[in-house]
C-alpha cells in the first residue's frame, strides 16, 4: 500500500523559494557580504500551504558554476538526502553515513553536473554563512541583514520532507525580478 501511495503522489508537493531583495551587507569574521533575501513556501497538490519561512542565498549573478559562493540559476530542482558536514539541527546531526549529518541536497535532474556544485538548504544566518547554499528562517531581522530562528526553519522544513517522502518534493526557484 505505502509503494502505490508514493506512485500517485509523484511530485505532489512544491516548495517555492520567491527572491525578494538584496539584504544589507554583514560584516563578520573579517568578511564583508550582502546577500539574497527569499521566501518560501510549501505546497500540497491543492495548492494549500503547508510550511513557510525566510530565505538567505549569497548575492550575485546566479550561476550553475562552483566554488563562487554565487545563487544558484532560478529553475525546478528535485531534493536529495545527503550526508554533509553542514550545519543542520540537532535531530538530524550524525545521522547520515559515517557519523555525518543527513542534509537537503538540490539536484538539476536535467544537468547531472551540476550535483558538484552541492547546494544544500542548512542552518545560517547571513550570506556569509551560505557558502553558495540557501539557509532557512523564521524571521528576518531588517538592520542586521540577517534570517532569525534557521534551526526552528530547517527543522520543520526536512521534518515536512521526512514526513512526506523528499522524492515527492520539486524545489522552483524564482529569480528577484520574476514576480
Amino acid at each position: 500500500m505505502d509503494i502505490e501511495l508514493k506512485i500517485d503522489l509523484g511530485r505532489a508537493f512544491k516548495a517555492v523559494l520567491q527572491r525578494d531583495h538584496i539584504s544589507k551587507k554583514v560584516n563578520k569574521r573579517g568578511q564583508i557580504e550582502a546577500g539574497t533575501l527569499g521566501r518560501l513556501w510549501v505546497c500540497d497538490s491543492q495548492n494549500k500551504e503547508l510550511f513557510s519561512c525566510y530565505t538567505m542565498e549569497n548575492a550575485g549573478t546566479p550561476t550553475d558554476e562552483g566554488g563562487l559562493d554565487k545563487p544558484i540559476i532560478a529553475r525546478t530542482y528535485t531534493l536529495h538526502w545527503a550526508d554533509s558536514g553542514v550545519c543542520v539541527p540537532p535531530e538530524y546531526q550524525k545521522k547520515g553515513a559515517k557519523g555525518r549529518n543527513k542534509a537537503l541536497w538540490l539536484h538539476d535532474p536535467n544537468n547531472p553536473k551540476f550535483a558538484h556544485r552541492r547546494i544544500m538548504i542548512h542552518v545560517g544566518n547571513d550570506a556569509i554563512d551560505s557558502l553558495g547554499c540557501i539557509l532557512l528562517g523564521k524571521g528576518y531581522n531588517k538592520e542586521t541583514g540577517c534570517i532569525t530562528q534557521s534551526k526552528r526553519a530547517v527543522l520543520e522544513f526536512y521534518q515536512l520532507c521526512d514526513t512526506y517522502g523528499v522524492e515527492n518534493f520539486q524545489f522552483i526557484i524564482y529569480d528577484l525580478e520574476a514576480f
